[in-house]
């Protein structure tokens, strides 16, 4: 005996190997189950389009933890790891099952996070003890960036930087001289309105900022009060270079017309983004000259080892998961009756008639494949508007309709809702609409908005709205085997009717000259 420790045979190497490949490939299907289920937020919302990224990033700040983990500890405890890995994998079976009828629930992308986030830490415990979980808590955590935030979260802090932008850039640009009132989200000046609107005051710079706060503090491997200046600075950034692409977009539409805000709108924003970052990136730069370096610790090649019980138990979960979900859904579309989708004739021979365009915000919002809006003049000489949008199967439409209906969107344009939404039938030339019934007041002046939401599934009785987004009828679509398989959206709006059944009659005959079966 010399002291020294013999390599292990070449049959044991490879054993070894192969069960370090097996456990990584186990909970890489977690964690790609998981993006899989992100990448509609990420495609088709530009708000998370940073998300992409993410993954790669996540990884690397691995790869980099790997390289100079310390010795792996023995874990104190070895049941009840296994236990929570197994009763985390279970619990995405019920979750992945609600989550197919519901991809805009976020509450669910939450939901699987955190599942994966335990799974793999719990796997690491058991790899490398104590020891292992924490100096690997980063990159776990680091991917919830990426998760987008619970609706209700995001619209609140959304409304609140829209209107804080407005406010701001109301009171500089009349110290200044221009003349601006604000409406809500909405800026008036001399030449017209202008909208602060998601793509500049939103979510997407401040979550794609505190991301690369995170990633720069990591990177240059800075201590944690550092790393909570750093993400600080960020959203003071985000917020700052957002105020002064504002104030840019308005002062130029005052001087010089609306038609110069959407010439200048993304070289704006792409310039006051680059500027974002590279002031970060510069911060970071600073605050690592003020840093001194952290000793490296051993480079260290051990094995990410999870017992075989646990990880036949985790694979079998987690393709029990997926399969079940597809298993449930087909087997109800083979039995579910479907309504065949109906389109519309624009009124473009009534009076007055104009094509109404869809801003390009609006266009990279909505994502809708067919669509458009329109305005004209009604016989009795009150004014109408309509827009008709069309989703084809699976692009789930409720993730961009939800947070875009009259009561959200009208509101922020500094109109106020008077009443309670109704809910009503409305049939149609043979087709049945469920309607949301909707009276606004809007400088004194009443606007009527009747909201269709359709999604081809044929009206239950007692029950008439299809968009039903609460926990019950969220549920009720999982028990019915509904998911997304097409969607439309009709909204007519009906200006300065002071009765409202005198407006619905009006709307109803309006819509029999538009809807059209097939």
């Amino acid at each position: 005996m010399n002291g020294t420790t013999s390599p292990a045979p070449p049959a044991i190497a490879s054993i070894s190997r192969g069960i370090n490949s097996f456990s990584v490939t186990v909970f890489a299907l977690v964690w790609i189950e998981l993006i899989s289920r992100l990448r509609f937020e990420w495609s088709i919302n530009p708000q998370y389009g940073y998300g992409w990224t993410v993954p790669f990033l996540a990884a690397y700040i691995f790869w980099r933890r790997y390289e100079n983990a310390p010795p792996p500890s023995p874990p104190d405890l070895r049941i009840l790891p296994g236990l929570l890995i197994i009763l985390a994998a279970a619990f995405l079976i019920p979750v992945r099952l609600i989550q197919e009828a519901n991809p805009d629930w976020r509450l669910l992308s939450w939901a699987m996070a955190l599942s994966a986030g335990v799974i793999t830490a719990c796997g690491i415990y058991l790899s490398g003890g104590m020891r292992w979980a924490r100096h690997f808590a980063f990159p776990i955590l680091f991917f919830f960036v990426a998760v987008p935030w619970p609706t209700n979260l995001e619209q609140f802090v959304i409304q609140g930087l829209m209107r804080a932008d407005a406010l701001i850039n109301v009171e500089i640009l009349n110290t200044i001289g221009i003349p601006a009132v604000q409406l809500g989200n909405v800026i008036e000046v001399g030449s017209g309105f202008v909208g602060i609107d998601e793509a500049c005051t939103g979510i997407r710079s401040l979550q794609a900022t505190f991301m690369v706060s995170l990633f720069l503090g990591e990177f240059y491997e800075f201590a944690v009060w550092r790393r909570i200046v750093l993400v600080g600075a960020g959203a003071c950034l985000a917020f700052f270079c957002n105020l002064v692409r504002t104030f840019l977009l308005v002062w130029l539409g005052a001087e010089h017309g609306s038609q110069t805000i959407k010439n200048w709108h993304d070289p704006a924003g792409h310039t006051i983004l680059v500027v974002c970052l590279f002031a970060l990136w510069g911060l970071s730069v600073f605050l690592r000259g003020k840093d001194q370096a952290t000793p490296q610790a051993a480079p260290s090649r051990q094995t990410f080892r999870v017992p075989r019980l646990v990880l036949g138990c985790l694979l079998a979960l987690t393709l029990l998961a997926e399969v079940g979900t597809q298993i449930w859904y087909r087997a109800h579309e083979s039995q579910t009756a479907r309504l065949e989708p109906w389109t519309v004739a624009w009124p473009s021979q009534a009076t007055n008639w104009k094509t109404v365009p869809i801003a390009d915000s609006a266009q990279e919002l909505l994502r809708y494949n067919e669509g458009g809006g329109g305005a004209w003049t009604g016989d009795d000489g009150h004014n109408w508007n309509l827009f008709f949008f069309r989703w084809l199967p699976g692009r789930t439409a409720g993730l961009f309709i939800k947070n875009h209906r009259p009561d959200i969107c009208l509101p922020a344009s500094g109109m106020t809702q008077r009443g309670a939404m109704q809910n009503k039938l409305f049939t149609v030339n043979d087709v049945a609409l469920p309607i949301r019934s909707y009276v606004f007041e809007n400088n004194g002046r009443s606007l009527h908005v009747f909201y269709c939401y359709w999604d081809g599934t044929p009206p239950q009785p007692g029950m008439v709205d299809h968009e039903n987004w609460t926990a019950m009828g969220r549920l009720d679509a999982v028990r019915k085997g509904k998911r997304d398989v097409g969607t439309q959206m009709l909204e007519i709006v009906a200006w300065g009717y002071d009765d409202d059944e005198k407006a619905e009659r009006a709307a109803l005959e309006q819509l029999s000259k538009i809807v059209r079966r097939g």
